[in-house]
């Protein structure tokens, strides 16, 4: 099967994303669970020590607990203990990880019953680890899990093991027969899987959590803020050619911006109109740094802004020099190569594959991207530190962050369209880039947060 072949070919990339999305899927129930159990083990002892293989027990602070040996990354694989050499681990402490196995058997479940199926090491919060954690530690009862360092456990028993985390379930001499629970404890819950997940996985684990609490321990609605489904346009196009972005009076602007998707904004809100927007990214740093003879009423240092024109395209508010480009420093210049080679990577593994890819991890495995967050709340940052161009008017409150910020051209508000982080998409990039839009003047406005 291709999905187990080594390296993964780009072809299978949305297999395994597929296969990613299924063990999610699978954990989601149990995610809140694991958590509460966790918190609960971490008050005997922050981490396991002294992790005896033969006897299969480890000293969690003062408490001597067993452990059960679930399995391991092994060079981006996925190894089962039950895999692993017979005599690696007592065959008692394989109990757990065969249990998964004849669940995986029962329900048809193929990554549960075989081995060598890849994980990133890097990847959203929401993932594969997440899930192996959560899984094992529930369908076992098992009082919680930890992590711990395969290769220094296992150096003696396995030749050439390379590198990666072996997890264990771990029992407590007295069994943890439901954690502690309060409305305080439930809420802490709810809001660390606010904090950790997505908001359409938090949404699912949430609603399965605290479904399974008897009524007294629900926090009311207002106790908790759940967060809403993430917004997305009805037509996404994904890396498209600089023709249809830019204007074909500046072809030059494909020199020093990297578009990465266009979308249909009224599937959005209707009430912006019925045209499209192209999020990009600049394929130089702090843009409009060095050249501030070049600004312009609409444009300056950290602020791009485009007209958007009736065939759809951006027109630049400025001239070629405000770019850095062929002016930069040697060094800037390589690094300036070295974004545009990244981000053509990343294209081109999506044109072989279908899906959107950030990086390759060390492994040569896809750490998956997606979308930008559309229509997200536009809080004041290090970027409102810059003053905006001379066009643009910015309600300033350094004191309150967290506001909503309010920038306007002519007395009416841009709009915050779309926000993501610029090394989301390959190398380089602002840890956050804004696209705002202000629909009467048809006027695209960017900046950036760094931090």
């Amino acid at each position: 099967m291709s999905l187990y072949d080594n390296p993964l070919p780009p072809a299978d990339y949305a297999a395994y994303r597929a296969l990613r999305e299924e063990m999610c899927d699978l954990a989601l129930p149990y995610l809140g669970h694991c958590l509460e159990r966790q918190q609960t083990l971490r008050e005997v002892g922050r981490y396991l020590e002294s992790i005896d293989l033969d006897t299969a027990t480890a000293r969690l602070g003062e408490t001597v607990c067993r452990v059960q040996f679930i399995g391991r990354d092994a060079a981006g694989r996925w190894q089962w203990a039950w895999d692993d050499p017979p005599g690696t681990y007592p065959a008692e402490a394989l109990r757990d990880a065969l249990h998964l196995k004849a669940y995986g058997e029962q329900h048809g479940i193929e990554w549960l019953t075989r081995s060598g199926w890849p994980i990133t090491a890097y990847g959203f919060a929401y993932g594969q680890r997440d899930a192996l954690r959560a899984l094992a530690v529930m369908l076992n009862h098992a009082d919680g899990y930890d992590t711990e360092n395969a290769p220094y456990l296992l150096e003696e028993r396995l030749p050439n093991m390379g590198q990666g985390r072996l997890l264990v379930t771990v029992y407590l001499p007295q069994p943890m027969q439901t954690p502690p629970r309060s409305k305080e404890s439930v809420t802490e819950i709810v809001d660390s899987l606010c904090r950790r997940y997505k908001a359409s996985a938090a949404i699912v684990a949430i609603a399965a959590y605290l479904d399974s609490l008897p009524p007294e321990l629900r926090p009311e609605t207002a106790e908790i803020e759940v967060p809403q489904p993430e917004k997305q346009p009805a037509h996404i196009d994904y890396f498209p050619e600089a023709s249809t972005v830019f204007s074909a009076a500046q072809p030059w602007l494909e020199k020093y911006l990297l578009p990465l998707v266009s979308f249909d904004l009224a599937s959005l809100d209707p009430a912006l109109g019925d045209v499209r927007l192209h999020f990009i990214k600049p394929n130089e740093g702090c843009i409009g740094d060095d050249t501030q003879v070049t600004y312009t009423d609409y444009c300056g240092a950290n602020w791009l802004c485009f007209h958007l024109e009736d065939d759809g395209t951006y027109r630049f508010l400025a001239e070629e020099n405000y770019f850095i480009g062929e002016n930069a420093a040697p060094d800037a210049q390589k690094y300036f190569a070295k974004v545009r080679a990244s981000y053509q990577q990343i294209k081109q593994l999506y044109r072989e594959s279908g899906v959107v890819v950030q990086w390759l991890d060390h492994y040569n495995l896809p750490c998956f991207g997606g979308p930008p967050i559309f229509l997200p709340y536009f809080y004041q940052g290090n970027w409102s530190t810059i003053e905006p161009p001379a066009a643009f008017t910015i309600d300033e409150d350094y004191d309150n962050w967290g506001k909503e910020a309010d920038i306007r051209y002519q007395g009416r508000r841009f709009i915050c369209i779309a926000a993501d982080a610029g090394y989301d998409w390959g190398e380089g990039g602002a840890d956050t880039i804004y696209l705002l839009y202000e629909p009467h003047s048809r006027l695209v406005l960017m900046t950036f947060n760094y931090t």
